[in-house]
């Protein structure tokens, strides 16, 4: 009899009272606070997120992240703890803490996607990460200051302005129409503001920017939009990645960049491959370049290519041989095609000379070019350089035209090579 008793006393009871929102309160000791404000900082740091200004609005409030990742494992506790006790003691849909501590996961579901996605915007992401990880690796970008302007030693390597590179195609809408009457051609217009006559011009230069590579980085600041910006040492192994359709180019590094519009993006990936491995790394921090070469385009016979002149000799490299010499450089194969050799000599020019010659000579042996030794040749004088410059050797006769840039380093370097009279050549 007794035994029954207690076990009736032991059953639920259907009868006992509803919890109310107090007591659920009282019984998670605090955490009910904690979930409440934690409600508040999560709805602010959503809202802040999804504005188009929010690094500014990030960086407005120092304090908002810091103080969320400090009670992270506090609050996944307390949330933890409400789905317990609301499984254990069948608490009510309707009870305060149970309502809110759902809203609140659910817009921490909401908020990891939107962090990822902002800093995926500058940045590559792990997928293992967490909320509050993803979080501090956004703010710590976001107020990691950006510079276009160069730091104290450091020396400008290469700079072009996509703006100023317009798209193939760009200026086909300004052609006058062929078999059309006045009406036909000015209906798009009274269709859309952005009619085809003037998006094709607009909308490439939304798009562009300006592109710096330097001893210590690579910048790109768009037309709109935040300064971006890699170092060239974080640059991982295929973290040069071109997209031909959109003339663009990502690079991947401590920080993501994307350039858009720009129509020498092979020959900007070639530099930068260059220039983020050895021989070419930190080699321009020395800021003095080789003076003592000159390269020009030129004919061997009938081949067309570069040459490269120097006080002991002159070197030609086929035309559309970039790829190769690139390699030739590195040391490793690239899938990188569509430019010629002459970046990646020009850029040799960062080097010292014995360093500069060694990288030449293994260009022109995968190149299929050819190395002339000074005394072996003639320099057929009279002509200025800027017109022709012929060398010949043997029955071979090179022929180029130096641009004025390098007019003054020809002049001074066939000073001293063997001359032959303009009737001999």
């Amino acid at each position: 009899m007794l035994r029954g008793a207690m076990a009736e006393r032991t059953r639920p009871s259907t009868l006992s009272p509803v919890l109310t929102g107090a007591d659920a309160e009282r019984q998670l000791e605090g955490r009910a606070e904690l979930i409440s404000v934690a409600r508040r900082q999560h709805a602010e740091l959503e809202a802040l997120l999804s504005g188009r200004r929010w690094r500014r609005a990030l960086l407005r409030r120092p304090e908002l992240v810091p103080a969320l990742v400090a009670q992270a494992d506090a609050l996944r506790e307390a949330l933890e703890r409400v789905q317990r006790r609301a499984a254990v003691e069948a608490w009510s849909e309707d009870t305060p803490v149970l309502r809110e501590a759902r809203e609140l996961s659910a817009r921490r579901e909401r908020l990891i996607g939107l962090a990822r996605r902002r800093l995926e915007s500058l940045a590559v992401v792990p997928a293992h990460l967490s909320m509050e990880e993803v979080l501090t690796r956004l703010e710590a970008l976001v107020r990691q200051p950006l510079v276009w302007e160069l730091n104290p030693g450091e020396v400008l390597v290469f700079e072009t302005d996509a703006r100023f590179h317009p798209r193939a195609r760009q200026g086909e809408a300004l052609l006058p129409g062929r078999g059309l009457s006045l009406r036909q051609r000015a209906a798009p217009l009274a269709r859309t503001v952005l009619s085809p006559l003037v998006r094709p011009l607009v909308w490439p230069f939304l798009g562009s920017g300006r592109l710096r590579i330097t001893s210590e980085r690579v910048l790109w600041r768009p037309v709109f939009g935040a300064l971006q910006e890699v170092r060239l040492g974080t640059i991982v192994e295929d973290g040069i990645q071109l997209e031909p359709g959109s003339l663009g180019m990502r690079v991947v590094g401590n920080r993501l960049l994307h350039a858009r519009g720009m129509t020498d993006a092979e020959e900007v990936a070639a530099l930068l491959e260059l220039h983020r491995q050895a021989p070419l790394r930190g080699a321009a921090r020395s800021g003095v370049r080789l003076e003592s070469v000159a390269i020009f385009p030129a004919k061997l016979g009938r081949l067309a290519g570069h040459a490269v002149l120097r006080p002991q000799g002159v070197s030609f490299i086929p035309e559309g041989q970039g790829a190769r010499a690139l390699s030739a450089v590195t040391g490793k194969a690239t899938s990188l095609r569509g430019f010629n050799a002459v970046p990646v000599l020009e850029a040799l020019r960062w080097l010292p000379e014995a360093e500069f010659d060694a990288c030449v000579a293994r260009v022109v042996d995968a190149t299929g070019g050819q190395s002339w030794a000074a005394g072996d040749t003639r320099y057929v004088a009279g002509s200025p350089v800027w017109k022709e410059l012929r060398i010949v050797r043997g029955e071979d006769t090179l022929v180029g035209k130096v641009e004025w840039a390098q007019e003054a380093a020809a002049g001074t370097l066939l000073r001293e090579w063997p001359q032959a009279l303009p009737s001999q050549g």
